[in-house]
């Protein structure tokens, strides 16, 4: 789900002049190769435990459209192999406040703020251990 918002999210940004993004020549293949997610599974830590699977409320309000999802967090780090694809991945994930995550992202659902809780740099060597 991640890489998949950062292939969107890089797809429609390299069409702005001037985004960090639109320097990146074959971006899906940059992606792919050199970023990973490094959890397997991202939990969604919610304000009330989900005890039965179904469909969220969705409700109509002055401010827009409420879902049941509201307030979620989400924790996960960002792998990036090459320094020069930083900048973008930061643009990305602010790109998320706009542009929703998973699978009802183009009509605005699943938008999020990120926080970077902390920039771990490594060398390719340490990764490789």
């Amino acid at each position: 789900q991640i890489k998949g918002f950062f292939k969107d999210a890089c797809s429609s940004l390299r069409k702005i002049k001037g985004s960090k993004s639109s320097g990146i020549r074959a971006y899906k293949k940059e992606i792919d190769g050199l970023i990973f997610i490094e959890e397997r599974e991202i939990l969604i830590q919610t304000k009330e435990p989900i005890e039965s699977c179904q469909r969220p409320l969705r409700a109509q309000t002055a401010q827009g459209e409420r879902v049941s999802l509201a307030g979620a967090v989400m924790e996960f780090s960002v792998i990036v192999m090459s320094d020069n694809l930083v900048p973008a991945v930061k643009e990305w994930l602010s790109y998320g406040k706009m542009r929703g995550l998973g699978q009802w992202r183009n009509s605005g659902k699943g938008r999020f703020v990120c926080e970077i809780l902390g920039e771990r740099l490594a060398e390719f060597a340490d990764i490789l251990e």
